[in-house]
């Protein structure tokens, strides 16, 4: 039972790790230039015109390749480890639903203000979007404490 937990808790962690890494890597670094994230990269830059604005929703339908490989990975995952392809799935969906309140009506909680500062204030940090510590591990931490994200 605390092997399967861990696995789960693991799973969910190393998810967002990887979601930071290509947050950093493919949506703002140089892997982005590769012809295999190219699209992933402008997908991301889409995002950054549209915020906040009222097409912010738009880039958050993850087109049918993105379905289909987050599905693929769940199911590979699913043979070798089903309580890390719960920890896996778990974070996908979190993540999913936490992007979605920070771009459209939480501007209070620690996660939309951190999320508030990439966007808004600093492109160079806080990738990680949801999990404030991840940045705070790869020293992409900012925080400014009399921020305010209003609209």
């Amino acid at each position: 039972m605390f092997f399967e937990l861990g696995l789960v808790i693991g799973a969910f962690l190393i998810t967002s790790i990887m979601f930071y890494l290509n947050h950093r890597f493919v949506g703002h670094g140089p892997l982005g230039k590769l012809p295999l994230l190219r699209h992933i990269k402008r997908l991301h830059l889409i995002h950054h015109r549209n915020d906040y604005n009222e097409k912010r929703n738009k880039h958050l339908i993850l087109p049918f390749w993105g379905k289909t490989l987050f599905g693929a990975v769940f199911l590979s995952l699913w043979f070798i480890s089903f309580p890390f392809a719960v920890g896996y799935i778990a974070y996908v969906f979190y993540y999913g639903w936490q992007h979605y309140k920070i771009h459209n009506h939480d501007r209070d909680s620690n996660c939309s203000k951190h999320h508030y500062i990439h966007h808004r204030k600093s492109i160079n940090h806080n990738f990680s979007g949801t999990m404030p510590f991840i940045d705070k591990i790869f020293r992409t931490y900012y925080r400014k404490p009399e921020l305010d994200n209003s609209q």
